[in-house]
């Protein structure tokens, strides 16, 4: 992000800090509870998903020609390579004989050997050996290779559609988010690794937890609000997409230094909504993935949780540093987020209450459900009459 568009958010953070107010929404807005517990909602928001573009990780998960790494996106399992011309290609990783998982991981290969029964493909995704050739007349070994999904790595993050007939425009459905999410790197930066979370949450409400700061002062009292202001947002839409800026406490020093002499990124940190499923949070020192998807009911979802960091992960202190925040970003959106609001979705799923109520203070939940929504009814015309 150029540093003009830095200071001017960082203008505006402040001004609410002093102020001590936050962005608001036109009027306060409510969602049925059913949902996040409607067997026929959880159905549409599985095929939501399933029509948009996945991002599953950074670019440099696959950092030279010959590289891979596995992915898991609603139970499907997605094989990631980069070529030998330097593309990016993915798959499903089921082989062609048994369905087993043809790798699992991340690494360098040029070849994969099914640990089932041997049939190996290459990198590109074609079968090149079979063993007991003789049993299976009909398999083509020249034409046949694991089934191809459209992939792309834009942004500095990897993409895929998971519908190989469908097509993949990053640039469109981002649109002008796209350079600004270039901009930081942060797809680029050292990976650390995953953590996934598997909770009795709907998936909505999973990312409902990061729409928001205003329950910081209550929920993450010993955690997050001793380091970022409570119920103090810079807000942002674009299109189905939208950026939050969390002021952090120190950020009222600003008042009494030239705004030549600001280090923005010291006072701020940056969490964008990616339509439908993904939060990233763009600190100082790392960038954060999280892949909330649907399970396989309402009240369950899986969380994948990646890191970056810009620091040089080959100093064994500073990794063991980076790992650190990461282990305690996750421990605190694990115990205290996602404890608190499975207790929530109990009481969604008991009928006490219809509705839910989203304040005028809390802009970055209210966009998040009008984009779900508006998306479900492109998906099911009949929802709009």
């Amino acid at each position: 992000m150029e540093r003009d568009q830095l200071v001017d958010l960082t203008r505006r953070a402040l001004k609410l800090a002093r102020d001590k107010t936050t962005d608001l929404a036109p009027a306060e807005h409510t969602v049925g509870a059913d949902d996040y517990t409607s067997p026929e909602r959880h159905r549409l928001d599985q095929a939501m998903l399933l029509a948009s573009p996945q991002l599953v990780g950074y670019v440099s998960e696959l950092p030279t020609p010959g590289s891979y790494c596995t992915k898991t996106v609603m139970g499907r399992s997605i094989l990631l390579t980069r070529t030998a011309d330097g593309a990016v290609k993915a798959f499903d990783n089921v082989c062609l004989h048994r369905q087993s998982q043809v790798v699992t991981g991340c690494g360098t290969a040029k070849r994969f050997s099914c640990p089932y029964h041997a049939w190996t493909y290459d990198n590109t995704g074609r079968l090149v050996a079979i063993p007991g050739r003789e049993g299976f007349p009909g398999v083509a070994v020249k034409s046949a290779g694991l089934t191809e999904l459209p992939a792309a790595e834009f942004a500095g993050f990897l993409w895929v559609a998971l519908d190989p007939a469908a097509g993949l425009d990053v640039a469109a459905h981002l649109g002008e988010l796209a350079d600004e999410l270039d901009s930081w790197g942060i797809g680029r930066w050292s990976p650390l690794g995953e953590k996934v979370l598997d909770t009795p949450i709907n998936w909505k409400l999973a990312v409902d937890t990061f729409a928001e700061n205003y329950h910081f002062a209550t929920v993450h009292r010993q955690t997050f609000a001793t380091i970022a202001r409570s119920n103090c947002t810079v807000f942002d839409a674009f299109g189905p997409h939208h950026r939050l800026v969390f002021p952090l406490n120190g950020i009222l020093e600003l008042e009494d230094i030239p705004e030549e002499d600001w280090d923005p990124f010291k006072y701020m940190v940056v969490i964008y909504a990616l339509f439908p499923n993904i939060v990233l949070s763009v600190t100082i020192a790392n960038g954060e993935l999280f892949r909330i998807y649907p399970a396989d009911r309402p009240g369950r979802s899986i969380t994948v949780h990646q890191n970056s960091t810009p620091l040089d992960v080959s100093d064994e202190s500073v990794a063991a540093g980076a790992q650190a925040v990461f282990d305690y970003a996750h421990a605190t959106v694990r115990d205290e987020d996602y404890r608190l609001v499975a207790a929530l979705q109990t009481n969604l799923e008991s009928g006490a209450r219809e509705r839910l109520l989203f304040g005028r203070n809390e802009p970055g939940l209210q966009h998040r459900h009008l984009a779900w929504d508006a998306a479900l009814r492109r998906l099911i015309p009949s929802r709009a009459e």
